[in-house]
């Protein structure tokens, strides 16, 4: 069982590295990390590369960590639906990509700011959580025109919507809460320079006139 949790989290650990960010954007002859704000997240692509190249880095970020949480926990206990405290490996899983993309191997530590791989991950945890939490992003998105704004509203309100349509959060569910709020607690402190330039008045807006 040891082994089994050790295997799987590195394993999680190595799928949320993959900087598909970073690897899209040097086939284009652009190294993103010296790009824009330098994050290799799908907000920052979309902004060097387009909308397109960033829609895709998205679903490649989400689909990692939808791997690392659904398939290896698979792998090594045979778990199908992960929602309970039985299934710990999932939940660690899961983190384990997260943090992978954030502080991936493959790029020196230096990574991104996890929301696309948050999705990934409780989209199949949680998935009513989550898409109340996407609704709330969408809606601070289009009023504040902030991403990183919509980003952090976005992951506050998974916490609660976790508390209030999860079946026991805080009993059966408890790791499944936990993981919701180091996830957001982790997706604020990366993005402190954004609140900064937010206070200031520089942050750079979407649906603007010109191109980001």
């Amino acid at each position: 069982m040891v082994l089994s949790y050790i295997i799987g989290i590195v394993l999680s650990y190595l799928l949320g590295s993959i900087p598909f960010g970073y690897l899209i954007a040097i086939t284009k002859g652009i190294d993103i990390r010296t790009e824009g704000s330098g994050n290799i997240g799908a907000t920052n692509v979309s902004r060097v590369l387009g909308r397109k190249y960033g829609l895709i880095i998205f679903f490649l970020d989400m689909f990692k960590a939808f791997v690392a949480v659904f398939f290896v926990p698979l792998l090594f206990s045979g778990i199908k639906f992960p929602t309970t405290t039985d299934n710990l490996l999932v939940i660690l899983c899961g983190f384990s990509s997260i943090i992978g993309h954030v502080f991936p191997v493959f790029l020196r530590f230096k990574g991104g700011k996890a929301v696309a791989t948050c999705f990934g991950v409780f989209i199949w945890l949680a998935p009513i959580a989550i898409a109340i939490s996407f609704g709330a992003w969408v809606v601070t998105v289009l009023v504040s025109r902030y991403v990183s704004l919509g980003s952090m509203i976005g992951t506050l309100t998974l916490v609660g919507a976790i508390v209030l349509v999860v079946d026991s959060p805080f009993g059966d569910n408890l790791y499944l809460t936990l993981l919701s709020v180091a996830v957001t607690i982790l997706i604020i402190a990366k993005h402190t320079s954004n609140i900064k330039r937010i206070i200031s008045g520089t942050e750079k807006k979407v649906f603007s006139k010109r191109a980001d």
